[in-house]
């Protein structure tokens, strides 16, 4: 068989449709999971979020993971330790949207919160801390990498 430039054009043209083909095909196939589920009211009621977090930099320090070989736990500003408040934790694992779980505790002495280790995987982990200290919100957001 002879090769002239018609016949290279035509393998050229061919790989390059099988490529994208196979391309396509993988990008079809990727997960794509949300965040959250309802995040259009959550975006709603986002200005106090941005209220609460302006409150929680006003402390000067943030909450921080604290890993030790058995345990995970958060560390709350030592301002808010040891008052009253409400905490709602929101655990995302980023890219396993069946990971994700939430905490609540409602009249909580503020001090370091263990988080249950059974449920955290290796990986990276984001911390989205609500904390409501009566009519103040503190709002507080870190993140973590397992192994």
């Amino acid at each position: 068989m002879k090769m002239n430039w018609g016949t290279g054009l035509a393998i050229v043209l061919g790989l390059f449709i099988i490529g994208m083909g196979f391309v396509t095909y993988n990008a079809m196939n990727q997960r794509h999971d949300l965040v959250t589920t309802d995040y259009y009211q959550k975006e709603l009621a986002y200005q106090g979020t941005i209220d609460a977090t302006k409150n929680a930099e006003a402390l000067g320090e943030e909450c921080s993971f604290v890993i030790n070989e058995h345990k995970v736990s958060l560390a709350f500003p030592s301002a808010l330790e040891n008052q009253k408040g409400e905490l709602d934790l929101e655990l995302y694992y980023p890219t396993m949207a069946e990971r994700d779980f939430s905490l609540n505790k409602s009249d909580w002495n503020i001090t370091t919160l263990d988080l249950p280790r059974e449920k955290l995987a290796s990986g990276k982990w984001i911390a989205k801390i609500h904390l409501q200290l009566g009519d103040k919100a503190y709002y507080f957001e870190t993140e973590t990498t397992l192994r």
